[in-house]
């Protein structure tokens, strides 16, 4: 009789460039994703996503030049590629495979729609720890993704010591 291979889950980390959120995915690296003893290869498949908020200019009397629009474009691009390259980084020192993502738009929306198209197991976030007045008048990821996303969502908050 053989075995039967068993199927990894898939992990969806979202990553910024806060500190809170590379301490979230390095978590749940070292306490989530399953590695298979024989060749330390992780058996989970991980997704890290960034959300790239476009501009929010509906109905603001902004006008930009085409040339500021694309510096900006290029300025947010660059963001995200150095924002993922390093997640793969932490990635790779840890032998764990990962796919990169991009997400457009707020970050609270774009992460629930994302975990939902990749059909993920699992979502993980970070938290910076905001008081209840930041949080109301700016808005909280981890809380709008605990209350919306269609997986269990795991939300990792440093330690203060």
């Amino acid at each position: 009789m053989e075995e039967e291979k068993v199927r990894g889950r898939r992990i969806m980390i979202a990553v910024d460039e806060g500190e809170e959120s590379l301490y979230a995915l390095e978590w749940a690296l070292d306490n989530l994703v399953q590695k298979n003893r024989e060749d330390n290869q992780s058996h989970d498949r991980v997704i890290v996503v960034h959300a790239e908020n476009q501009l929010a200019l509906a109905g603001q009397a902004v006008a930009f030049t085409p040339h500021v629009l694309e510096v900006i474009e290029r300025r947010q691009k660059l963001n995200t590629e150095k924002v993922l390259s390093s997640a793969k980084a932490i990635c790779e020192q840890r032998n764990v495979n990962v796919e990169t993502k991009m997400a457009t738009g707020d970050a609270r929306y774009a992460i629930c729609e994302a975990a939902e198209k990749l059909k993920v197991d699992m979502l993980v976030v970070g938290s910076r720890g905001y008081g209840a007045i930041r949080r109301a008048v700016i808005g909280s990821v981890s809380n709008y993704c605990a209350h919306h996303a269609k997986c269990p969502v795991l939300i990792v908050k440093r330690q203060n010591h």
